[in-house]
């Protein structure tokens, strides 16, 4: 049995940190979607989520502010990513987790609210992605490097 020193402690696997900044970046979209998508049904701002057909300016309001939560969470991703890597991979990858929950929201609002929203919310989640890394990695490469 051979002992690690202090020095030597055991590091996280890779796969681990190529995790960590995708499942963080979803975090942070899902957490401020949430309390976002509450505090403005608590405040009568959307209607409640029994109400069976949702119109065009609850929608937009929807569309934008979850818009620039994932353009958000796909930067943090990006931004996490571990050094020597493609941070724009990271935004992608998030990206695609988000295209799925909307492929799922779809199928649970089908119906309640018109086709052009779930859409939308499926055309430009990639591109939300895009922005987000893309904004990260013009940040990372004008910070200077303390490394």
């Amino acid at each position: 049995m051979s002992q690690t020193s202090p020095a030597q402690a055991p590091q996280p696997t890779a796969l681990i940190r190529h995790i960590v900044p995708v499942v963080a970046g979803g975090a942070i979209t899902l957490l401020l979607t949430v309390v976002t998508d509450n505090w403005l049904g608590a405040h009568q701002v959307l209607p409640s989520p029994d109400y069976p057909v949702f119109e065009t300016g609850p929608l937009l309001l929807i569309a934008g502010y979850r818009g620039l939560f994932a353009i958000l969470g796909c930067h943090m991703a990006a931004r996490m990513a571990p050094a020597g890597q493609p941070r724009i991979r990271y935004a992608l990858a998030l990206g695609g987790l988000l295209l799925a929950m909307n492929l799922v929201g779809v199928e649970a609002l089908w119906g309640r609210v018109p086709v052009w929203y779930s859409l939308s919310g499926i055309a430009l989640t990639i591109p939300y992605a895009i922005i987000g890394g893309g904004t990260a990695v013009r940040v990372m490469a004008r910070a200077p490097s303390n490394r």
